[in-house]
């Protein structure tokens, strides 16, 4: 152990994805860390986040799960450095992450089978799911989809997001694109918190609507030119995980999802769904939303195919 590490506490990563690792196998490379949480660290590199998650947490795009339970007994903060030398991550003067231990995680290759929407069966189970998800997001007051309080600004921005919510469904299911992409740009940054609840709507959204071989797939351009446009609106962690659901990079509790919607796998469909529903204090609810009007959309295409 050199000068360099001999003082440092070890971390050791456990999994992490492509994007993550690329950061080893590149010349020395500088950033600052942005965002400090119990369970998450964000840092930027060449102006792009990534992100360090404890290790009970679900891998995701540009991150790496530590094997901590949690980050709160860290002295890691905002502004600390990071320098990434011989395949090691340093963070400020105190810490060290190994990769000695650590797999690569690779996201799934998800498509929809376009046949299905001549199933009966398959509208059936997809008209199930849309009452289930219903059933949870009717008591998900913490979503500013379903607000229930008395802030001003926020029953505003609640009234907002659901007009364009019903557009957005209108649009699609009406195959009446012109409007669509403008729809897209008045979703973006709609919200509040690190994430605003537009954004991680239409997160849920794209994560069935877009799937390779799925009906909307071919309007993925509108939906780049739509995000890519008012990307600059949302916040820093925002835009990028916008711009990953473009790619279809998520989460892997959303992609044990949406391939069990996918499969009309029901077993542990509801496992999943609150996997889903509990990710930060309402980002997993905006998201449902998404996923819910997906299902539905998708739903009525079947419809017209059925008859």
């Amino acid at each position: 152990m050199n000068k360099h590490t001999s003082h440092r506490q070890i971390l050791y990563g456990l999994t992490a994805d492509a994007h993550f690792l690329e950061l080893l196998h590149q010349p020395q490379l500088s950033g600052t860390i942005k965002q400090v949480f119990n369970k998450a660290i964000n840092f930027s590199i060449n102006n792009t986040l990534y992100t360090l998650l404890c290790s009970p947490l679900d891998n995701a795009p540009n991150s790496c799960r530590i094997i901590n339970k949690s980050f709160s007994s860290l002295n890691i903060k905002e502004n600390d450095y990071i320098n990434i030398i011989e395949n090691e991550i340093h963070i400020g003067k105190g810490y060290l992450i190994s990769f000695q231990l650590c797999k690569k995680w690779q996201k799934e290759n998800i498509k929809f089978h376009q046949d299905k929407l001549n199933n009966h069966n398959y509208l059936l189970f997809l008209n199930s799911q849309i009452n289930k998800i219903d059933v949870i997001l009717k008591d998900s007051t913490h979503s500013l989809f379903n607000y229930q309080g008395d802030n001003l600004f926020h029953l505003q921005i609640s009234k907002k997001l659901n007009t364009l919510r019903a557009e957005l469904i209108n649009v699609l299911v009406n195959r009446e694109h012109k409007n669509l992409e403008k729809i897209i740009n008045q979703f973006i940054g709609l919200g509040i918190g690190l994430t605003p609840s537009g954004d991680d709507y239409l997160v849920g959204l794209m994560a069935f609507l877009l799937l390779e071989k799925h009906p909307i797939h071919s309007l993925s351009s509108i939906f780049y030119q739509g995000i890519m446009q008012s990307k600059m609106n949302t916040t820093p962690i925002s835009a990028i995980t916008l711009e990953k659901a473009l790619e279809q990079e998520y989460r892997e509790n959303m992609y044990q999802l949406i391939q069990s919607l996918v499969d009309a796998q029901e077993t542990n469909i509801y496992s999943q769904v609150l996997a889903i529903l509990n990710i930060g204090s309402s980002s997993g609810s905006d998201m449902l939303f998404g996923i819910r009007d997906a299902l539905f959309i998708t739903h009525s295409f079947g419809e017209r195919y059925v008859n």
